[in-house]
Formats: C-alpha cells, structure tokens, sequence
C-alpha cells in the first residue's frame, strides 16, 4: 500500500509540474491571462478535484455521489480480491468453515455495494430531473 501512495504523490507532483507548464504556454500564447507561478501551482493542484454545484447543499450531495461513487469501486476491488482468492490455486479451501466464512464475505459486500448503487441511482435520477 505504502508503495501504491508513493506512487500515486508522484504522479501527483509530475501532473502538477506539467499542468503548471502548461498554464505558463497558455498565458504566452495568450489564452489565459497572466498570473504567478504560485497561483499557477495553486490551480494546477486543485485541477483534479470535483466540485459539484455552487451552493452548499448542492456541493454535499456531490460529495455524497462521489463518496459512494468511490466505496462503490473499492468494493468491487474487495470483491474481486476474494473471488480471485478462492478460485485461485485449485478452487478448493482444505478448510470447508473457512469456504462458508468467504462466501458469506462475498455476499455481504455484495448487498451492500447494491445497496450504495441503489442510493447512487436516486441521486443521479433527482439530479436528472432537474
């Protein structure tokens, strides 16, 4: 995991140094308007953030659509973590308590990752409505 962050900070900070170039190009091209290098950084890191909607309300429930948009996928990770680990090797566990344990495992972040779709889907449907 520590390497996965690691990572991750880096590609961080080489997205940052080429949208800050980028920026600079702009302002010489005279596209954007000119501005220092500090508020180039500034936008340049906080190009990767969402923000839904101008108001307060507006910006939670976008929070909430991308929190659950979020646990939604790291669900589906977990998921296909623990059907690879017991259809791995010979898609046998010697142990037939720890085969019931699994399952039941896979079941539960199932439903629950139908559950959070579900809430994901009248947040989208009310959106759509609008």
């Amino acid at each position: 995991i520590t390497f996965t962050l690691t990572m991750a900070s880096k590609q961080d900070d080489e997205l940052t140094v080429l949208l800050t170039k980028l920026y600079t190009i702009q302002e010489t091209v005279g596209a954007k308007e000119k501005s220092s290098d500090d508020d180039k950084k500034a936008r340049a890191q906080q190009a990767g953030h969402q923000v839904m909607g101008s108001g307060k309300k507006a910006q939670k429930k976008g929070s909430r659509f991308l929190d659950l948009k979020s646990s939604i996928v790291d669900r589906l990770k977990t998921l296909h973590g623990l059907i690879e680990e017991q259809t791995g090797g010979n898609g046998k566990r010697s142990n037939p308590k720890e085969a019931i344990a699994a399952q039941a495992e896979i079941r539960e972040q199932i439903r629950q990752a139908e559950d959070e779709w579900a809430e994901l889907n009248e947040l989208y449907k009310k959106e759509a409505r609008k």
